[in-house]
């Protein structure tokens, strides 16, 4: 974080800031170092040595790997099975209420039973001495956010592969209901033969529980990858981690994010109400199953998506198909038969000793791919609700700059990576979520017509209906009887808008407004 005089400046897309300000406008990411935990070394210097009264006898801590906004993550050295393991400490200001943190354990002690070979395990979890923290396996390898963070175009074969793999984690984690909620390209790690792994699985749910937020009060994600779902502060499913996953896609074909925004409030907003851009208008020749498997993922409505991450991982390289294996079956270790054309389980995604056999390769390396053909997947857009927000941060995994997933190469140890901030990911408080299915399909006669008001403002402000203070933007169909209503959305140091408009039965009705400045 810069300061310079009474300036800030986001780490992240060094957007100007005013002094004091806890997030970033322009991208959301948490600027305030993460709560309690400070970003100064010396508070980084305390939690590690606070953290190592915690474990002594068990693990030393080494260093400090990466720091965000909802913790940080430290290299330790295991004592009794001396290995390398990662400690990811949450902030030290969740609550340690007894029941709270009984939740925050059952939650992560549910992640911490997957068991995965694309999937970084939890070995320990623990709330002790005032802090909630996770032992997981080190990773020394790369993320997919360093990959795409060196502008090069990646091969078809690289991104089928990315993907299928980790549908394939995410539908392991799905069968035995746990999903990530958190899906991005910083949480898909490569360790050092190229094999993709997903780290930080429940996380942000066993976030959730130990910061005394019931299920529809807080949204934890990441607003350039949240299913619209999600955004609204609605129920959420696998389905949602399968929108944020063709999110990535999306940005690995493309290079680009499908949406983007000057604030938190406008990209969730495209989320919700924009239609994705097409793939082949940002790039050609990619391959029109891939990019209908990509455009069906992102439905607005979790039905119209694949039905589980196994079809979406088919989908998306249809030589490896994947099935859900059926409820009892046991099918773990089991390796896919030669023939390609056989159907593999999700359970052993890494295993498979088929086609194609190298490894995942380097960022824009060309692997030859025969053309394929398959029958067009229908892609279905649908409309849901956002409400009302706020933004926070969480962490991943620090990462190390410059290095692409590398070739199974064990001769080459990887450089120590730098201290990494991580701010893309962010805290939504919400409010309940409207009333269920009220676009579902035509319900039965009301008492009385109603109607509906949207509203949205840049920079965001405070929205009144008749005088009704009906809370920050976005306001998202905001029930009000049928006929004439006023509008008024009101922001310090800024001139307030006013509109009286006429509000017709079941047909809402959309304002943004950009408020000016003052004087």
């Amino acid at each position: 974080m810069g300061t310079a005089g009474s300036a800030m400046e986001c780490l992240k897309c060094h957007t100007p800031l005013p002094d004091g300000s806890k997030f970033c406008y322009a991208c959301g990411a948490d600027v305030t170092g993460g709560g309690t935990m400070r970003s100064d070394s010396s508070g980084t210097e305390g939690l590690m040595q606070k953290l190592q009264r915690l474990v002594e006898g068990k693990y030393k801590v080494e260093r400090l790997l990466g720091k965000g906004g909802m913790g940080a993550v430290f290299l330790a050295h295991d004592l009794t099975l001396e290995r390398e393991v990662a400690i990811k400490v949450l902030p030290p200001d969740i609550s340690m209420d007894a029941q709270i943190v009984k939740r925050f354990q059952q939650e992560a002690k549910t992640a911490a039973k997957l068991d995965h070979t694309n999937i970084i395990p939890i070995y320990r979890v623990e709330s002790d001495g005032g802090l909630n923290y996770f032992v997981m396996k080190y990773i020394a390898g790369t993320s997919l956010e360093d990959v795409l963070d060196q502008k090069q175009q990646l091969t078809i074969d690289y991104i089928q592969r990315v993907l299928w793999e980790a549908a394939c984690a995410l539908g392991h984690a799905h069968q035995r209901g746990v999903v990530h909620r958190d899906v991005k390209p910083a949480n898909i790690m490569f360790d050092h033969d190229g094999r993709v792994m997903l780290t930080d699985f429940g996380i942000s749910k066993a976030l959730q529980a130990a910061s005394g937020f019931t299920g529809t009060g807080m949204i934890i994600g990441t607003p350039h990858y949240m299913a619209p779902e999600q955004a609204k502060g609605g129920v959420v499913d696998g389905r949602a981690d399968q929108y944020s996953l063709a999110v990535v896609g999306y940005r690995m074909i493309t290079g680009e994010l499908p949406y983007t925004g000057d604030s938190v409030h406008t990209i969730l907003y495209k989320h919700i109400f924009e239609e994705m851009p097409r793939i082949s208008a940002k790039r050609e020749l990619v391959p029109e199953f891939l990019s209908l498997a990509i455009g069906r993922a992102m439905s607005k409505e979790p039905d119209q998506r694949f039905a589980t991450m196994e079809e979406f991982a088919t989908a998306v390289w249809p030589e490896q198909p994947v099935t859900a294996p059926k409820p009892g079956e046991k099918t773990k270790g089991r390796r896919l038969p030669p023939a390609p054309a056989r159907t593999a389980t999700a359970d052993a995604p890494t295993e498979v000793t088929t086609a194609p056999t190298t490894p995942i390769p380097r960022a824009g390396m060309a692997i030859p791919a025969a053309q394929r053909e398959r029958s067009p997947l229908g892609m279905v857009i649908g409309a849901l609700v956002v409400v009302a927000l706020g933004a926070g941060g969480y962490l991943a995994l620090g990462r190390k700059p410059a290095a692409p997933p590398p070739a199974p190469q064990a001769s080459q140890p990887p450089a120590p990576p730098p201290v990494a901030v991580v701010h893309d990911t962010v805290r939504v408080a919400a409010t309940p979520p409207p009333a269920p299915a009220r676009r579902q399909s035509a319900p039965p006669a009301a008492p009385a017509a109603q109607g509906f008001i949207t509203v949205n403002s840049e920079p965001p402000g405070t929205v009144f209906i008749d005088g009704r203070d009906v809370g920050s933007v976005p306001v998202i169909e905001e029930p009000v009887s049928v006929g004439r209503h006023t509008i008024r959305v009101e922001r310090p140091g800024f001139k307030t808008k006013t509109e009286t408009i006429d509000v017709p039965a079941n047909n809402p009705v959309r304002r943004r407004y950009v408020l000016d400045p003052e004087g």
